[in-house]
Formats: C-alpha cells, structure tokens, sequence
C-alpha cells in the first residue's frame, strides 16, 4: 500500500512540474527565462514544436493530406525578433491549392508582473505570389519585445499526396518536438534523413488500423422513388512515423559553407507508387531521364524552345555578315542580357512566356534563358538547355522533377561545355551567378538525350595586387596600388561597386585600412565584361609604422595583412567551400628613408596544404634602398572537408603569421 501511494505521488510530482504546451499556457517561468539553459548565446529558441500530417477522407474526393502546426517560441533578444514572422510556403496551381485555416497567433509579455497577451490581426498576415505554382503567407505578431513568447497555430489542407521536406533542425534550438506523420497504406513513399546532416534523429515506425465509412445512395421504387442511404466500414492499415525529440541543437552557421541549408536535419520524402485496393500499382519513382523528359514535355518548357517569330528580324540583323561562333554567342548572350530583366524569380519553366517576356523587357530565369536558347539555335548555334538545382535548393538526392529549380544554357563544343546565364548583369561564358553553381546540372539536347555535367568552374580565379611604398622622413608612407582581376573575381568587383558613386568607391576603398587618404582611384573595363579589372589609386598612409626608440617596425603587405585567420573554431561541421580555386599574388616594393638601414627582414617560406591542393610562398629580399616581397596564395582544392580541417586550420594560421610578420629597420 505504500509503495502504491509512493508512486501516485511521484505521478502527481512530475505532472505538476510537467510543461504546459496547450496553446494558451504560457507559464511566468517562461517568461522569465533570459538565455536558453543549452545554448546560451541563441536569440531565441523553440520551447514546443508539434506537427502532424496525415490524410483525411472526403467522400467526394478522396484523401486529402492535412498538416497541423503548432510553435511556441522565446525570443530572447532583438537578434532574435526575426522568428517573429513565419512564412509558409504552399503550392498554388490555379485551381488546385493549398489552403490555411484555423489560424491562431498570440503573443505573450510580462506587464506589471502580469502575463498579458497580444493576438494577431489581420494586418499582420499577406500572402506573397512566388511564381505560377507557389505562394508565401506571411504571419508576423505584433508587440515583440526581449523576452516575450510567441505561439501559434494553423492546418494547411493540400489536395496533393506527396510530401514535402519536414524539417527537424532551425537556426535557433528546439527545446522539445512532437511529430507525426500518417500514411493510409495505399499511398507508398521512400524517406531519408538527409546524409549530409550532422545531427541524426531517431525514427520511430508503426502500423496502425483504420477505418472508414463509406456512405452510398440508392433509389427505389418504379412509380414513387425513394432515396436510401447506406453504410459500410472500409478498414485499412496506415503507416506512421514517429518523432520526439529534445534539445536539438541550432544549426550554426561557418565561414565559407555554400548554403547551411545543404547540412539541415530534415527528413525528405519520395513519392514512390500507389497502389488502390485492387492491388492495382501506379509508379511515381522515375530515373533522370525520365524526368527529363517530364520537363521536356512541359508546354512551359519544350515548346518555349520552339517560338522564334518574336525575335528572327531582330536576331538576323543582330548576326548579318558575322561568320564566327563566338562573336555570334557573344553578341546573342549580352543582346538577351540588355533585353530583358530578370524579375528575381527561380523556376526551370516560364512564368509569362518567352514572347511576352521578350515584349515586356522582364521574365524569370526560365523566360530568359530558354529564350537565350532558342536564339543561339536560330543563329545555328549547338545550345541545349541545362537543369539546376540552385544552392537555396539544395543537392537532389533521388530523380524527381522538384530536384530543379532553375536552367540555363549550355553550348557544347568538342569535349567541353559553355554554360550561359543571361540573368546576372555581370556573368560571362562559365562564370555564373554563385547561385547557380551547385554540384551537376543536366543538359537536355534536342534529341532527347541528356547527361550530368560537373558545375564546378575549371578556370583558376587570378587575383593580383601591386604595392609600392615609399616611405618618407616623417615615417608616413606614399604609394601606389594596382590590382588586376579575371573571372569570378572581376564579376565579384563589378556586382559590388556597381551602383557606387566615385565618392562611395573612395570611402570603400579607405575602409578598415587605418589612417589613409586614397587618390587618383581609376578604374579600366568596368563594363568590358570579357577583359580583367584594373584598378590603380595612389595613397598615403599615416600610421603604416611602429617606432621604438631607434628601430622602425613594418608589415611590408600593410592594409592587405591579415587581422586575424578566419578559421578558428577548435572543430569544424561542415565542409569548408570557395566556390573555385584562386590565385592571389602581392607583389611589392618598398623604398626605405636615408638614414636607416634593414636590421632583419622575415625569412623566406613555403607551405603547403595536402601536397599541391594549397600552396603559400612568402620571398623577401633587400637590394639597397629596395625592398622587395613575393607573397601568393594557390589554392587548388576548393572544396576541403572537415577531417582536413585541422590541417587546413594550422595552414592558414601559419600563413595569417607569416603575413603580419615585421621588417626592422634600424636607424643610423
């Protein structure tokens, strides 16, 4: 008997102390809580997450999948008032959507030791239409300030079967998550935790029965009929996913990871076959060239490449009496490139249509580079369209048609392949927007045939510096700069300082770089999209040397050395991705005052990283009144693991030093 009481006691405890998720019961403690217990540098965190998806059935329609969300969040700061909005994608495809209701979002503050709620309004909710087939509602809750809570909840109704991804893993932890999802057994899906995810969640799987009335009219009589209704039970068995999870870590960002998205906990879904209960099945799993061919066939797709009346006069005077590729894919690309902007708009089909895209002057990726396509294969030219997944999208795990996001153009020549993006102002033939670079794309030819192609850029990106310094008799310094550089480096320069005034330029150019004035700033080829940038600009700098009695101390790379090497975590997540591989190249020279003359110069050095996939050289030699210094970087790998990261960390810690390292001058 005691033991029994024992243990209702026990029960009754814990229930006590057991956290309230029912919207609405939002405790003082909560309130109260200024830093997350796990992680407490988080600006927020997710106190309760509960979802369920399952499938309702509707007699007239059959099943429809149901998504029930619930979120109670605590911000504890205005870093972290960004997770005040939440945005929900759902699918709109004309008459076939998804749809919210039940809606319900409050949030919560402590006024005067009191707990007071504010709920949302109907200002606070909009929707915003991405393209022809999605949309974005947007909830924001009012009266957000450190230390509040915000909960809320809705259930998205959705005609579709397939599911999407269902992620497990935020900017922010989550201190608890309830999930489920619920699929009658007619319905057949394949399902991974995303392998490049760092944190593996337990997977709980059942079988569960269930059943259904079906209801059914009759009518009866010859003279006088009659309606009657009628019942029976229709049982089958569901599928369902189990996931309880606690204290999930954020998902922190690192310096230089493509997209964080790519290494998300998520648990994504493949819409294998269905099957009705007549055991009849229908295959939804398909191979890359199945879907492809999908694409293909799309009217938004295939017959875009078809229309060519809205442009051929325009084209034909564009190319009259030029013989040679090149300068027919040159004039053609930066044509579409002027003619029509891109209106920050993904998708692999069109939104309005090549032709009115063309009349308009704007259209998204598909619009443009679809018609970019077609003008190429008008002026004779072997271009095919190329599928991609987009960073933002991911790296597609199974072949499906949602594994795209975007498409450019892709020209064939011997062993090789030019890949063409008309959307970014700035890109130039292989050298796209970063976005677009990600893992293969896949050509489709007009054939029919298609193959993966490797995104990654093959070109070395050269960036080289030129420094002269001379320094005077009252230890300040006069100099010049020139800087040249090819590739995605010039695309970055151009994109950056696109729309600076030459005082804007200035400003940037003197930023960070101590007490300096900058003069004579030039630039060549800021337009000449095909040539390199140079820069020059002369300088003076007041504060480039530390003087210690009768010694004079300088980083001979002054403003370019290195504050600090940015790889400092003791362990790194995630890979470490440049993008390219690059050269950069300081050249410099340095002419010392009469009066002093070189005590000790950095020794010579050479580093390298596994072999040749980094390289760093640092030469410094005196010849009278010149000093003169090599330093480069190669980096010939772009992509670096975390099991190289300790290696790669030394690497560039050793090379931050060598960097900052002084020449002593000493006077006479």
């Amino acid at each position: 008997m005691k033991k029994i009481i024992y243990l209702f006691i026990v029960i009754a405890f814990n229930w006590s102390n057991a956290q309230d998720y029912r919207f609405g019961k939002v405790s003082m403690d909560e309130l109260q809580e200024t830093a997350y217990p796990e992680d407490p540098e988080a600006n927020a965190a997710v106190l309760y997450l509960n979802q369920k998806t399952y499938y309702d059935y509707v007699q007239s329609e059959g099943f429809m999948q149901i998504t029930e969300v619930y979120k109670r969040i605590k911000i504890y700061n205005k870093d972290g008032f960004e997770w005040a909005t939440e945005e929900i994608q759902l699918r709109d495809n004309g008459s076939k959507r998804e749809t919210i209701s039940n809606l319900k979002a409050v949030t919560y503050t402590m006024e005067n030791g009191k707990i007071e709620g504010a709920k949302l309004k109907k200002d606070g909710v909009f929707d915003e239409k991405n393209n022809k087939y999605w949309k974005t509602s947007k909830l924001t809750l009012p009266n957000i300030k450190d230390g509040c809570i915000i909960e809320f909840e809705y259930k998205i109704t959705s005609p579709y079967i397939s599911i999407g991804d269902i992620i497990l893993q935020y900017g922010i932890p989550i201190k608890e998550l309830d999930m489920y999802v619920r699929i009658p057994e007619f319905y057949n899906f394949n399902k991974y935790v995303n392998p490049r995810a760092v944190y593996i969640p337990k997977l709980n799987e059942s079988q569960v029965n269930r059943t259904e009335e079906i209801r059914t009219r009759s009518r009866e009589g010859f003279v006088s009929t009659s309606t009657r209704f009628s019942a029976r039970k229709w049982e089958f068995k569901e599928n369902k996913t189990d996931i309880k999870l606690s204290n999930i870590p954020a998902l922190k960002n690192e310096s230089y990871v493509s997209n964080l998205n790519t290494y998300r906990t998520k648990l994504i879904w493949e819409y294998a076959f269905s099957k009705d209960p007549n055991g009849q099945i229908t295959n939804f799993a398909s191979t890359w060239d199945e879907v492809t061919k999908t694409i293909f066939d799309d009217s938004e797709f295939g017959a875009q490449l078809k229309q060519t009346n809205y442009f051929e006069e325009d084209v034909s005077a564009l190319i009259k009496g030029v013989t040679g590729d090149s300068e027919k894919i040159n004039l053609i690309y930066n044509f579409v490139k002027s003619k029509v902007k891109w209106n920050d708009y993904n998708g692999y089909t069109t939104d309005n249509g090549v032709r009115k895209a063309y009349k308009e002057g704007v259209g998204n990726v598909a619009d443009i580079n679809l018609m970019l396509t077609a003008m190429l294969r008008y002026a004779k030219i072997n271009a095919n369209p190329m599928l991609i997944s987009t960073r933002s999208n991911d790296i597609p795990l199974f072949p499906a048609t949602g594994g795209f996001n975007y498409v450019v153009s892709a020209i064939e020549v011997f062993n090789d392949v030019i890949i063409l993006d008309a959307t970014d102002k700035f890109a130039t033939p292989n050298v796209l927007p970063i976005r677009a670079i990600n893992w293969q794309g896949r050509i489709i030819r007009e054939a029919g045939s298609s193959a993966w192609f490797d995104l990654k850029p093959k070109e070395m990106v050269k960036e080289n510096t030129s420094l002269n310094a001379k320094i005077n008799d009252d230890l300040s310094i006069d100099g010049r700069i020139r800087g040249h550089m090819t590739s995605f480096a010039a695309k970055n320069f151009r994109s950056k300082y696109q729309n600076y005034n030459a005082e804007e330029k200035l400003m940037a150019i003197e930023k960070d770089k101590g007490e300096i004035e900058v003069s004579n700033y030039e630039i060549t080829d800021m337009e000449v999209l095909n040539n390199p940038i140079i820069y020059v600009y002369d300088y003076n700098l007041k504060n480039g040397i530390e003087q210690i009695g009768d010694k004079v101390f300088l980083t001979p790379m002054l403003f370019f050395a290195p504050k600090e090497n940015p790889f400092k975590l003791d362990k790194r997540e995630y890979p470490i991705d440049f993008v390219y591989s690059f050269n950069d190249k300081y050249t410099i020279n340095v002419i010392i005052p009469d009066g002093y003359v070189v005590e000790s110069l950095p020794e010579n050095s050479v580093l390298q990283f596994q072999g040749n996939a980094g390289e760093f050289k640092y030469i410094a030699k005196a010849n009278g009144k010149m000093l003169q210094f090599l330093v480069s970087l190669d980096i010939n790998q772009s992509f670096i693991l975390p099991n190289e990261y300790d290696d790669f960390k030394q690497f560039y810690q050793l090379m931050t030093e060598k960097q900052t390292e002084k020449v002593v001058l000493k006077k006479i």
